[in-house]
């Protein structure tokens, strides 16, 4: 007569154990593979908008300006529309407060509570997009050379890259420096959250001034995000420069384009970010997304 082996106990828990081992390494897997598919789509939209940037560079002459610079604007939108007509713009201070004014009704106009930020993080929708039509899809400036911030007019339609503002699109209204001022941003989703990329443009000269701004004194360019958005801080990248007097801009005739990746969160810190074995880069910053490192988290650049 035959008799049935049993497994033992040993062998049950061998099992089990050896399942809950590869059970492991499959969700690992899946989960490596759903941050890369992550990363590899707002790569794909970062890259989307360094293309919209090259179309307009290649339509006007220039990059667009990324507001930190009163007089870089001024001279942007006097080359942009040089029939401008000043006698109709906001009787402000200066010119750069005046077109400034003039975005911001503009912006009110289409029933938007909107002030355009002293924070330059709105620069990119602006000038990609203009400002929004009735359903929320930015349609350019407005058609009248003379007029392109006055509402009385019809849209040029001068937009360089798809963009609608709303839950779910790619540019959302945020606020930002006390809460007041309401920001079009182009930006990302990342686990449920919506996170900006971040555009700082260089001087066409390049130079060790190129992501300097103002006079007296010069400033860096960067953004302290509030605390309670949770961004942290980002600034421009430099290489290390060995002497500690030129500093060795990342792309300083164009631009850099900054994405926080996939911990949301830019850096720590109130300084520009140096990329070297001496320099400041942060553990926050090493999954950064940059046009520089080809849209790849910063640290596949690192040395």
């Amino acid at each position: 007569m035959r008799t049935e082996r049993a497994f033992t106990l040993i062998e049950i828990l061998t099992v089990i154990v050896i399942i809950g081992i590869l059970v492991t390494i499959i969700t690992a897997a899946v989960a490596a593979a759903f941050r890369a598919a992550q990363r590899g789509k707002i790569g794909m939209e970062m890259s989307q908008i360094a293309t919209a940037l090259e179309r307009y560079k290649a339509e006007f002459g220039e990059y667009p300006p990324d507001m930190f610079d009163d007089d870089a604007l001024v001279r942007h939108v006097r080359k942009r529309w040089p029939r401008l007509d000043w006698q109709r713009m906001p009787p402000e201070a200066s010119q750069a407060e005046s077109i400034r004014t003039a975005i911001n009704d503009a912006y009110g106009s289409n029933g938007v509570n909107f002030t355009l930020p002293n924070s330059q993080i709105g620069a990119l929708a602006l000038w990609l997009g203009g400002f929004p039509n009735s359903d929320g899809k930015l349609s350019g400036f407005y058609a009248d050379p003379e007029n392109p911030f006055d509402p009385i007019d019809t849209f040029d339609k001068k937009v360089f890259i798809d963009l609608e503002i709303g839950d779910g699109k790619n540019v959302r209204y945020e606020r930002y420096g006390n809460g007041t001022e309401v920001v079009p941003v182009i930006g990302t989703e990342v686990r449920g959250v919506f996170v900006p990329i971040v555009y700082f443009r260089g001087r066409t000269t390049g130079g060790p001034d190129a992501y300097t701004y103002g006079v007296d004194p010069i400033n860096i360019k960067r953004f302290n995000f509030p605390e309670s958005l949770g961004f942290g801080f980002c600034a421009p990248y430099v290489d290390e420069d060995g002497d500690g007097n030129t500093r060795r801009w990342k792309n300083p005739s164009t631009y850099q384009l900054i994405h926080p990746g996939l911990d949301g969160k830019f850096g720590e810190g109130d300084d520009v970010r140096v990329i070297g074995s001496g320099g400041n880069i942060g553990l926050l910053d090493l999954d950064n997304l940059t046009n520089f490192s080809d849209y790849k988290e910063l640290k596949s650049i690192l040395p």
